[in-house]
């Protein structure tokens, strides 16, 4: 029966693969489920196989009856085959984990950065805030009412009973101080 079937697989007769398929299927996949198990998904293992009787087909000049039975030839193909697919799975989960790892590294130190910076504006907006308190009045209030409640200068001047000029005077003199600090434009 053996030598019917590797002068068909020679002749590239696919009916040598179905004999094939019809011998040792069973003992293949017992091959290769012994070494993928826990290692790959079920199509993994049928992926395999298939790549089994594939390499036995394209590989039937290599078998030399002298050496040993055609079954050993199968079962040998089959052993390397899944270790070589093993040896891919186990490294493409390695390279998985390490782009995970270098994600993670690369997400904390966003995280971190963002949280340094976030920490750094408070400061400074603290001591923005504290300079600006520490204004005379009415400088104070006229910046207070300029820029946080957002009234016109006009209606501050009409408030406080002064010129409109004056409030600008005295705003752009708190601008000029407050760009001294924080050491860009205002």
């Amino acid at each position: 029966m053996e030598n019917k079937i590797i002068k068909l697989i020679k002749k590239k007769d696919h009916r040598g693969i179905d004999y094939i398929v019809d011998l040792y299927s069973d003992k293949i996949s017992y091959i290769v489920n012994s070494i993928l198990n826990g290692y790959s998904n079920k199509e993994d293992i049928e992926e395999c196989i298939s790549d089994v009787f594939i390499s036995v087909y394209n590989d039937i000049h290599t078998y030399d009856n002298k050496k040993g039975k055609f079954e050993t030839f199968v079962f040998i193909k089959a052993k390397y085959i899944a270790l070589d697919y093993k040896r891919k799975i186990i490294k493409k989960k390695e390279d998985e984990k390490i782009k995970e790892d270098r994600l993670l590294k690369i997400n904390e130190n966003i995280v971190y950065e963002s949280a340094e910076k976030e920490v750094i504006k408070k400061e400074k907006l603290k001591d923005i805030a504290h300079f600006i308190n520490n204004f005379k009045e009415p400088d104070k209030t006229y910046f207070y009412l300029k820029y946080f409640i957002n009234m016109e200068s006009k209606e501050i001047a009409k408030r406080y009973n002064t010129t409109v000029s004056s409030v600008e005077n005295r705003l752009y003199r708190c601008r000029l101080a407050l760009k001294k600090i924080i050491g860009g434009g205002v």
